[in-house]
């Protein structure tokens, strides 16, 4: 059968001719075939998995001829890209590849070939070197907490610049130095709240703070910070916990995620990625700014139905049941740009753990359950 353009039939092709569940199964079955295998230590950048079976690609041959084919994505990384073909492609190979952004938008990426493979079968695999690194989160959907970085290693003593921690842990405090012993950084430690916004005012190039920060939740402070105008990168440090926990992890303005138990190669490769790849302010706030819709209607409907929850706390005289809730009501009201009932729910936590009378704190109650409720009107909008 004859094929061009990707095309057969008027049907969307690519040259293996598979999509679906059998591209599925096709990516799963190479997966499976690497895993176990001895890691290329050579590797720079991260291959991040990119499913897209309709890659438009310009090869460019002699005589400034073009032909235009549709290939299978496998992953794709900083410096290049990994494509399924039916057959063999010379290495040195001129192409340009368009892949969807998240934006919607389909940029030409100009590279070469520098791999090809015969993974069985007709199936063939085509590694492309960019003539210029991308930053592979202008491609993939997803919030950073699931984002792996984008540098496979890093080399300790490339780390330069300012950094704070900020974390009352003394595990945390000693691991960090331990792990920052051959790096050139300058970094130092902030141990409450005060100590943070002083921190971030010297404007360090960049801040990681402790998700289980007691005094203020990590995200909190972060959320925080980024109100009083801190625009450089924030990573978090721990578990992002699931639920309500997680969305609320998402939307607090941080650009990356260290995960728990924190290894070196975990926080070197977070730092390499906003310390030594380049990122301006306008990439963080554009990539920021990338938040999941469903996310913000759950924590909405949470903050109203936590309204609600918390006028029964009051008539049952549940103190303790109520300063919680009231702490959950401030997070998620500041996590949803709702500061003035933020700062009421505070203001009522502080009178449930000072055993004021209800009667007293009914008309603040009452303010707080509107505003929390106020807030599924602007789910709905």
């Amino acid at each position: 059968m004859s094929q061009t353009n990707g095309k057969q039939n008027g049907e969307v092709r690519n040259t293996l001719g598979v999509s679906g569940q059998l591209y599925e199964q096709l990516l799963s079955s190479l997966e499976a075939d690497e895993r176990g295998g001895t890691p290329d230590l050579r590797r720079v950048h991260t291959r991040l998995p990119f499913a897209d079976p309709f890659v438009r690609v310009i090869v460019e041959g002699e005589n400034s001829s073009r032909r235009e084919t549709m290939l299978a994505c496998r992953n794709i990384s900083r410096g290049g890209l990994g494509l399924l073909y039916s057959t063999f492609m010379y290495p040195g190979t001129r192409v340009i590849a368009y892949l969807q952004r998240t934006d919607g938008s389909t940029p030409g990426l100009r590279g070469r070939v520098v791999r090809v493979q015969h993974r069985g079968g007709v199936v063939h695999e085509i590694g492309i070197k960019f003539d210029k690194d991308i930053n592979p989160r202008d491609y993939l959907p997803g919030d950073f907490t699931e984002a792996l970085p984008s540098l496979e290693r890093v080399v300790p003593d490339k780390l330069n610049g300012s950094v704070v921690f900020v974390t009352e842990s003394d595990a945390v405090r000693s691991a960090v130095k331990d792990f920052l012993l051959e790096t050139n950084l300058n970094f130092k430690f902030a141990e409450n709240t005060k100590q943070a916004f002083a921190a971030a005012d010297d404007a360090p190039d960049m801040l990681l703070v402790d998700i289980e920060f007691a005094e203020t939740t990590g995200p909190e402070l972060v959320k925080r910070l980024r109100t009083k105008g801190y625009n450089k990168p924030v990573a978090l440090i721990g578990d992002p916990g699931l639920g309500l926990t997680r969305s609320i992890v998402r939307v607090c303005g941080a650009d990356a995620l260290v995960r728990a138990p924190m290894t070196q190669d975990g926080l070197l490769r977070v730092l390499g990625e906003f310390m030594l790849c380049g990122w301006d302010v306008d990439h963080l706030d554009k990539a920021r700014s990338k938040i999941d819709r469903a996310t913000l209607i759950t924590l909405c409907f949470e903050l109203s139905k936590m309204g609600v929850v918390m006028d029964q706390q009051v008539r049952l005289d549940d103190r303790v049941a109520l300063f919680c809730t009231c702490q959950k009501v401030r997070s998620m009201a500041l996590m949803l740009g709702m500061n003035g009932v933020a700062s009421m729910a505070e203001r009522l936590a502080e009178q449930a753990a000072e055993g004021n009378d209800p009667q007293a704190m009914h008309e603040l109650v009452e303010q707080v359950r509107l505003g929390c409720a106020a807030a599924a009107g602007k789910a709905a909008a």
